[in-house]
């Protein structure tokens, strides 16, 4: 966008601020949350301060109360109508309350503002990318490599959309650039390592490699690499990883459903059954860990345990086939 803009934009601030928000009067009234109602009486005492209107829209976004965030951050913005920090939020707000549309709006009145700002022309490119504006959003990081052509996160973001345009070739191309420029990106590798492993391409186990390497800490990283191993028969060091990972990040539901999995093909029906009912008792909204465990019981020879198992998966996942063939089985062998 050209600066042309800014005087647009900035016209259209003046309309929109220059009545007295309604909305932010009624963020002052009764929350239920003392952290918020000791900021709203600071807004009482301080009411020309933007960074008191962001702190309460803040608590209300993280309680996910985006229709009252928004009229607080609209207050700031127009006590503060320059900073492109509370236009970001603003379009934060509006994207995870549903309404892509004005969170793409808001991004482009900082453009307005500031046309070569990269990471507000970065944040417009994703936006545009959630609504799948693939072309737009490849146009936007374009505008980004041009004023910063060594930003690797804009190389990374061109290789997420041309993997959705499903131009792999530019996709491969993108992320490799991305790592070029930056080693520690784990996503672009992560990514990599999964187009490879579509075309069959033995570089992918390297990718997945470089991504763990990247980032030790990062469950995803090893998990990626763990069911690599797991998809090409090296279970020995699928299970190691899988270990790792639960060693760390004891919630990772999927470590130990995948462990499960192994031990159960290892025929290691106790250690199997010990990974389901782990993964029953941290998740037990998640329907595999007790239908795995319920074939897992079956195996053991506990019919009825099983059986029990398998209707709370059915519970939990009416619609699964695999689920309801194998409880018909089971109860038809009782």
């Amino acid at each position: 966008m050209k600066h042309s803009f800014y005087y647009f934009f900035l016209f259209g601030f003046l309309i929109i601020f220059g009545c007295k928000d309604k909305n932010t009067e009624t963020n002052t009234n009764s929350s239920g949350y003392p952290e918020i109602e000791k900021v709203s009486q600071e807004i009482v005492n301080n009411p020309n301060k933007p960074e008191l209107y962001m702190q309460r829209a803040k608590f209300f976004y993280e309680k996910n109360l985006y229709d009252r965030a928004i009229p607080d951050v609209l207050k700031a913005i127009s006590l503060d109508s320059l900073n492109p920090v509370l236009y970001h939020f603003l379009s934060d707000c509006y994207l995870d309350s549903g309404d892509g549309a004005s969170a793409k709006k808001t991004m482009f009145k900082v453009l307005g503002l500031y046309p070569e700002r990269v990471p507000s022309l970065l944040k417009t490119a994703e936006i545009q990318y959630i609504l799948e504006e693939y072309e737009n959003s490849i146009l936007t990081i374009n505008q980004a490599v041009k004023v910063d052509a060594q930003n690797a996160e804009c190389y990374f973001m061109l290789g997420v959309n041309f993997r959705a345009l499903d131009d792999i070739p530019r996709a491969i191309n993108s992320f490799q650039t991305a790592v070029e420029m930056d080693s520690k990106l784990t996503d672009a590798w992560l990514m990599l390592g999964e187009l490879m492993e579509k075309n069959k391409d033995t570089r992918a186990q390297k990718y997945y490699e470089s991504a763990v390497l990247s980032d030790p800490a990062s469950p995803q990283a090893k998990h990626a690499l763990a069911y690599y191993y797991q998809n090409h028969n090296n279970i020995p060091k699928a299970l190691e990883l899988y270990r790792e990972i639960i060693i760390s990040n004891k919630d990772y539901q999927d470590a130990y459903l995948n462990s499960g999995i192994l031990y159960r093909e290892l025929d290691s029906l106790d250690r199997a059954y010990e990974q389901f009912n782990i993964l029953t008792g941290i998740a037990p909204t998640n329907a595999n860990g007790f239908y795995f465990r319920g074939l897992t019981q079956k195996d053991r020879g506990k019919i009825n345990e099983a059986v029990k198992d398998l209707e709370t998966a059915l519970n939990l996942d009416s619609d699964n086939p695999d689920i309801i063939k194998d409880l018909e089985k089971l109860k038809s062998s009782k």
